[in-house]
């Protein structure tokens, strides 16, 4: 077990050091923080093989079903607000349509949540579930971070 951790931890230290996630092609950027994610969360929650077995395609369920509708209130709406002519020239009436569909987006943006802890309580502890938001968070900080840097370094070398 002690061993497992450690070539989780190599592996994570390397691909941060080894990487430069950001300037990769889109695609092989999404592959490399998933990796990393992975690996972040399955060793701080200290999954056993046998929970990440039935974790992660719960987890990966969730986050397709998170990121679709994400995609749809973010970008699908916003092109038609601009299509529309921009949130200035918005009819009251395509406003409270749109609004309508942003409340809906999120009505089931919070169902696939419920229906993720529903399920996910089954493999993990009500603990890990906590703390699996925790580690969700410092994740997306430490990317944030990393992001930061490799933008100011790449605009001081230009």
């Amino acid at each position: 077990m002690m061993h497992k951790k450690i070539a989780i931890l190599t592996t994570v230290f390397l691909l941060f050091l080894g990487s430069n996630i950001f300037s990769q092609e889109r695609k092989e950027g999404r592959k490399r923080i998933k990796t990393l994610k992975i690996s972040f969360i399955t060793e701080k929650l200290d999954l056993t093989e046998k929970e990440a077995a039935l974790f992660w395609p719960i987890y990966n369920k969730f986050e397709k079903k998170r990121m679709s509708l994400h995609h749809s209130e973010r970008y699908e709406l916003k092109k038609r607000i601009e299509k529309l002519g921009g949130i200035d020239h918005l009819k009251e009436s395509d406003a409270k349509a749109i609004s309508k569909e942003i409340l809906t987006i999120q009505k089931s943006l919070y169902q696939a949540h419920l229906d993720f802890h529903k399920e996910i309580k089954t493999v993990i502890s009500y603990k890990k579930l906590i703390q699996l938001q925790m580690v969700e968070r410092e994740f997306n900080k430490k990317l944030f971070s990393r992001y930061r840097k490799h933008r100011k370094t790449k605009k001081g070398t230009k």
